[in-house]
Order: C-alpha cells, then structure tokens, then sequence
C-alpha cells in the first residue's frame, strides 16, 4: 500500500507540472489552425482560371482538327483525297473517292478512283452493312474492283531465281466478291466468300517483257486469251488479343481455304490454303511490343492442270521481306517469318527495328526452315485515329538497300 500510494503521488505531481504546458501547447495549435485557414480563405479570394498560353492553344487545335482523320476518312461532304491502295511497286499512288455512311447510318459505301505514277489504274466500289463502325455480330460486304497494271515485275518462278531476268508484264483484270462474316469482332470468328474475276496478260509496257527473257511455253498463263475464274472460300480465326489497350496484345491465328475454277479456258483449277499466325508480345511498358509472324500458302493445282503466274503468291516487297523488291520470289507455295521490336516514341510516331525472312517452294517436303532469304532494317510509322498508318522501312538484304514508303500497318 505504501508503494501504491507512492506511485500515484508521483504521476500527480507530473500531471500537476505538465498540465500548464499541454494548455499552451493545445492553444498554440489551435492558433495555427486559424492562421492556416485564414490563410486558405484568402488564397480561395484571389485565385483565377488557368489560361492557356498560346502555343498551348496551337497544339490543342491540331489535336482537335483531327486532319488526317477527317480529311482522308471523311472528306468534304463525302468526297476525299486517296493516297495508296494499289498493289506494292506501283509508285505513288493518288486518287480520289466518295464514302457516306461514317455516322449513324444503316450502311456504308464508297467509290475510289487511283493513278500511280507508274501509269497504272484502278477504280474500285464496295458496299457494307452494318457499316465497321458499329458493334456488329454480323457483316456483308459487296466489292467491285477494276486494275489495269501496265508492268509488273516478274523474275522467274523458284526460290534461285535471278535478279538479272526482271522482266515486265501486263495485267488487266475485273472482279466482283461477296463477303460474309459471322462475329468478326469476337474471340472466334468465321467467314465465306465468292465471286468471280476476269483476267488478261500480256506484254509489259517498261524495261524488258516476259517473252524477251523467258520461254512463254514455261509461264504458266502468259498469253492466255481472257481467262475468267469463279472462286469460293472461308476463313476461321481466333483473336485472343487485348484489345481494349493500344496497342493490342495477344494472339491472332488464321486459317484461309479458297477454290478457283477456270471458267474459261479450263487450264488452271487450283486450291489454296493459308495459315497466317501472329503474336503482339509487350515488354516491360505498353508502349513496347514485339510482334511476331508466320504465314505460309500452298495453291494446289488439280491433276493435269497449272497455277497461273499471276495467281501465285509472291514474296518480297513492303509487306514481307522488305530487303528485296516488290514481287521477288514467286512459286506454288511460300514461308514467311517477321519479327518487328517497335515502341511508341511520340504521340502518333513509332519506331520500329525487323528482321524477315522467307522461301518459296513447289514440293511440300521443302517446308522447312532451310534455304531462307533474309532482309533487315528500320522502320518509321506516323499514324492518328482511326485507322490511319503511314510507313517508311529502309531494309538491308543480299541484293542491297530497299526503301519502301506504304500505308497500313505491316502486319
């Protein structure tokens, strides 16, 4: 009892010391308090909207315009410039077009007209319901399509072929297809196909022709009369991307069948069957991807008949291996890989470094990686919304420097 009552007189004589000192120090806080209140209210009293300086205002209205967006999506009341559109290796291409439909319409059409510097032409029409820009389960689309192609490079069929033998030849063509898809959007989406296309070769207006470098009798379909085919086709392909983000990444795999009959001269039925597989991979922030392909196409004649050569796919050019000219490598069936490391360094420009490489074939067990042609290089994207893309690649290959200038993304 004497050491409890020892401890509580202790902490009251504390309690009798301190208590002076804790009033003082509550009241100095309590001053403080009202001082910065006081503070605040005069600073609320004195404050003003934020203005903008000028050259702010200069960006904000660029961004607002939207130029590119409105000028080559939309136009002025529907009629627009064009810009590319025709095969790679046509020179600049320029043109006119008429769309409507981009708002809340129940469809969207449009008509293009184009002109390369290479003397080429092409008109082409296409009609769309729902139009792209609604959220759709389904789409149909018409599409009409004239080319004349004055001189396209062909160097012979097979993977050794040289490029001492370019030549040029002629193609003019008219075709008509319908398109159907189911879900194209979603994570699983199909699609058919069918038309019909009318075409005509003949001798290359620029350098040397095809009969000045090459037998006839050894090119398929050069020189046929006017040959007409009817085709049919279908697609399947899984979308796993995350597409909610810019970019996307993810997954998309792709398998394409397609039956061309000759209606014509009943000298080139044929089967092809595509499989094109793509990965967007990021690294580390967002705004770093490595994309990755691999594509192959088999066309499969039927017995006794032949690929015509300007149905056969070709590597080489803006689109696949950007170290070697448009058109390069051309034969029955192909391999492709690509591999780009791009990053977003300003708003609407991105750099890009790729490697690609590829082969062309005519016997399946020549599927394989041997035997590849390579191309490297560097690459500059400047793209604005929607779906605006505007490439320049310089790629390094065996055969030299390429530079390459072409619109949508390369894959």
């Amino acid at each position: 009892m004497r050491f409890l009552r020892s401890f509580v007189g202790s902490w009251t004589v504390v309690a009798f010391v301190l208590a002076p000192r804790l009033e003082a120090q509550e009241a100095e806080a309590e001053t403080r308090e009202e001082e910065l209140l006081r503070k605040r209210r005069e600073k609320a009293q004195s404050l003003s909207p934020y203005e903008i300086t000028k050259a702010e205002a200069r960006v904000k209205g660029i961004e607002d315009a939207r130029f590119p967006q409105k000028i080559f999506q939309k136009g002025w009341r529907g009629l627009r410039p064009v810009i590319g559109g025709m095969p790679s290796g046509s020179g600049t291409v320029l043109g006119g077009g008429y769309i409507r439909g981009l708002e809340n319409e129940y469809f969207q059409f449009q008509a293009n007209g184009r002109w390369s510097t290479k003397g080429y032409t092409m008109a082409d029409a296409e009609f769309v319901i729902p139009p792209p820009q609604h959220g759709r389960r389904i789409e149909f689309k018409l599409r009409g399509e004239y080319r004349d192609l004055t001189s396209l490079r062909y160097y012979g069929l097979g993977n050794d072929s040289s490029v001492e033998d370019q030549s040029t030849y002629l193609l003019n063509d008219q075709s008509v297809t319908a398109y159907f898809w189911l879900n194209p959007r979603g994570l699983l989406s199909l699609g058919a196909m069918g038309g019909f296309v009318r075409t005509l070769t003949d001798s290359g207006d620029a350098d040397r022709s095809i009969e000045e470098v090459f037998d006839p009798a050894e090119v398929p379909g050069f020189q046929d009369p006017r040959t007409e085919y009817g085709f049919t086709g279908g697609w399947v392909e899984f979308d796993i991307r995350d597409k909610w983000e810019e970019p996307p990444v993810g997954i998309v795999a792709r398998v394409t069948s397609a039956r061309y009959e000759d209606t014509g001269i009943s000298l080139h039925d044929f089967t092809r069957i595509i499989g094109d597989l793509k990965g967007y991979v990021p690294l580390g922030r967002r705004n770093r991807v490595l994309a990755l392909r691999l594509r192959t196409s088999h066309s499969l004649p039927d017995d006794g008949k032949e690929v015509p050569f300007y149905l056969m796919e070709t590597l080489g050019g803006a689109k696949d291996i950007r170290g070697f000219r448009e058109y390069r490598f051309r034969d029955t069936r192909n391999l492709l890989v690509s591999a780009e490391y791009r990053w977003e360094v300003w708003n609407y420009t991105d750099f890009s470094f790729f490697f690609d490489a590829g082969k062309v074939f005519q016997d399946a067990s020549d599927f394989n990686f041997k035997n590849m042609h390579t191309g490297y290089g560097f690459g500059v994207r400047v793209h604005a919304p929607p779906n605006f893309v505007l490439r320049f690649d310089l790629a390094n290959s065996t055969e030299g420097l390429r530079f390459h200038v072409s619109g949508g993304p390369s894959f």
